[in-house]
Order: C-alpha cells, then sequence, then structure tokens
C-alpha cells in the first residue's frame, strides 16, 4: 500500500489534505508504456481495436448493453442530449450544485436549464421536480455526487409519468448501483467522465455514454464521428469527439486491475 500513501505522508511531513493522487495511482506506469508501444507500432490511434475493447470493458462494468466512448464528460452530456432532440425551446430540470458542465451542456444544446434544490446529501431533492414540471420540459438531469446516487426509483417513475428523458450525470460514480441495479436501468442514458480527477481515470481526457436502448446508441456512435457511417458516407451532421486509442488502452489497463 505504500505506493498510494500521499507523497507528504511518505516524507514525514505534515499530513495535509490531499485531492490528487496521480502519481502514486500510476506508480506503474512502465506497464502501460509497453501497452502504448504497440499502439504506435501499429499506428492504430482513431477508434481503433482498443477502443472497441474499452467501450466492451466499460459496458460490462456499467451493466449496459451499450458504450458509447468520447472524447469527455461534457460532450456526453451534449451528444446525449442531440441525440434525443432535445435543443431550443426545451428545458431540462437538473441541479445548480454541479460542475458547471452540466449546465453548460444543457445551454450548448440550445435549451434552458431549469434548477431544483439539493437534500443533505447534495443530491436532487426527488420531491421537488414536479413543480418543475412545464410544457417545455423535456429530460431530467440528475447528478449523482461524489460516489452516491440519486433517489433514481422516483426520478424515473416521474419521468414515465410526464414522458420525459432521463440524462444521469454520473461522472462521479462510475461503478455505482442504486438499491443493488446498474443506474442505467433508470432512464435513456448515463454519461461518464474519465478525467485524471475521477475514480476511473486516463492521462488526459476521455467519456463515456452507456444506454440499453439500441436505436439511441446507433445515433451516438454516429454522431461523435462526423455522422460518418464510413469514411466516405455522412448519414448526419456530428461532431469530432472521439475517444483516442492512446487513453483507450490506458483505461483498458485500469479496468483490468481493478
Amino acid at each position: 500500500m505504500k505506493n498510494f500513501l500521499p507523497t507528504d505522508y511518505k516524507k514525514n511531513e505534515k499530513l495535509k489534505i490531499n485531492h490528487s493522487y496521480l502519481v502514486e495511482q500510476f506508480f506503474d506506469y512502465s506497464k502501460i508504456f509497453k501497452e502504448l508501444e504497440k499502439v504506435v507500432k501499429k499506428g492504430d490511434y482513431t477508434l481503433g481495436k482498443a477502443v472497441d475493447e474499452c467501450e466492451k470493458n466499460f459496458a460490462k462494468r456499467t451493466g449496459a448493453k451499450y458504450a458509447i466512448s468520447v472524447g469527455n464528460g461534457t460532450d456526453a452530456l451534449l451528444l446525449t442530449l442531440k441525440a434525443l432532440d432535445i435543443g431550443a425551446g426545451d428545458e431540462v430540470i437538473t441541479v445548480p450544485y454541479t460542475f458547471i458542465a452540466t449546465v453548460g451542456s444543457i445551454v450548448t444544446a440550445g435549451a434552458k436549464p431549469v434548477f431544483v434544490d439539493i437534500k443533505e446529501d447534495y443530491n436532487i431533492d426527488e420531491n421537488q421536480i414536479i413543480n418543475a414540471i412545464t410544457k417545455k420540459t423535456k429530460a431530467i438531469m440528475p447528478v449523482h455526487w461524489a460516489g452516491r446516487p440519486c433517489e433514481m426509483e422516483k426520478i424515473y417513475s416521474i419521468a414515465k409519468k410526464y414522458k420525459l428523458h432521463v440524462v444521469q450525470d454520473s461522472a462521479h460514480v462510475i461503478g455505482a448501483r442504486y438499491k443493488k441495479k446498474h443506474l442505467v436501468n433508470f432512464g435513456d442514458a448515463c454519461t461518464y467522465s474519465m478525467h485524471p480527477l475521477k475514480n476511473l481515470n486516463v492521462w488526459g481526457d476521455g467519456g463515456f455514454i452507456v444506454t440499453n436502448k439500441k436505436k439511441l446508441a446507433n445515433k451516438l456512435y454516429l454522431i461523435r464521428n462526423h455522422g460518418l457511417k464510413d469514411r466516405n458516407t455522412c448519414k448526419v451532421f456530428g461532431y469530432n469527439s472521439r475517444l483516442d486509442t492512446i487513453q483507450a488502452t490506458v483505461a483498458n489497463y485500469k479496468m483490468k486491475k481493478n
């Protein structure tokens, strides 16, 4: 365990609260370098074999039928909203207590964020959601804070009653479950970040969208890569938000370890 202790502790200095242990976490980086060497030798940098493997691994870890890798967690939110045709004139219910990317994705999609307050656990107060619903409401975006899932059973029940989408900001809860069920079972999609400060992280940016809905997954696979069906066929106008093979290799190594 000594490799995972804070640097200050190992130097017998006064212990401080440290929010980043990246150096200690990746002490075995030489093993990852060997995996990256295979990528370099093949020149397999974009949507390569390691990305396919990473998507399969991530789907298994989150209990989802489909896992779509993207460039970062913010894109995971934005592309999901776009794939659900949420935009100008629409409202999305979420919380103000979150990182700016949550609200930013809603605004960037062209929709309006509508705030519901949080409870003592910093998650959305599910009992206030109904009062925030209007004729323009198209989705609920709960944010699972600091590893603790929101009350998804009630949130999903409200969404079904009012025919709303549920897009979960799951950046803090990779691997978490709600009442022994994977979070993907409570809505349209869960979105994840693999930023270096997240619990499953890579050496830069990375993100995932998981869903059990085939139609949604197929649309996301398209729009994360310019809407291209193949190199010369564009079905829809999309975005450039691919998880590169190098980051996928890092994620695969970590998922195999844990």
